[in-house]
């Protein structure tokens, strides 16, 4: 009993390890997400980004991403609302960058300020919903 038991086993074993072969006409592949909660992942661009856009995507990965989900950016964040959900003109994202999202305290406010916040601004407003 102990025999036949091995056997299947190792018929097992090899029929699994022969489904791993490597074909590579066979158009399976396979999905690599490793990324942890709230780091950032590969950004979805479907268009380029202007200069100030990319430097508002990066400082919105650093300073927002471990908060707000933006596809745009590759972030999962885990607190604040999905932004690539919510439509957002640029002068919306500078109140929020200003007063700290809504005002309930969830937020700080300020945390990138003057030219950054525009930048962020200008990247969040044209990666939301419609853009």
């Amino acid at each position: 009993m102990r025999l036949m038991a091995t056997a299947a086993a190792a018929v097992a074993i090899v029929l699994v390890l022969a489904s791993c072969g490597d074909d590579a006409d066979s158009g399976d592949t396979v999905a690599q997400e490793t990324a942890t909660q709230g780091a950032p992942q590969a950004p979805d661009a479907e268009q380029p980004l202007a200069p100030a856009e990319e430097h508002g995507r990066e400082l919105f990965i650093e300073n927002c991403g471990s908060c707000h989900t933006l596809d745009a950016a590759g972030t999962q964040g885990q607190i604040g609302p999905n932004l690539g959900d919510i439509p957002l003109d640029e002068e919306e994202v500078l109140a929020a960058i200003e007063n700290g999202g809504t005002g309930t305290g969830n937020m700080p406010s300020g945390l990138v300020s003057g030219q950054d916040a525009e930048d962020v601004a200008a990247f969040v407003a044209n990666s939301g919903p419609g853009s």
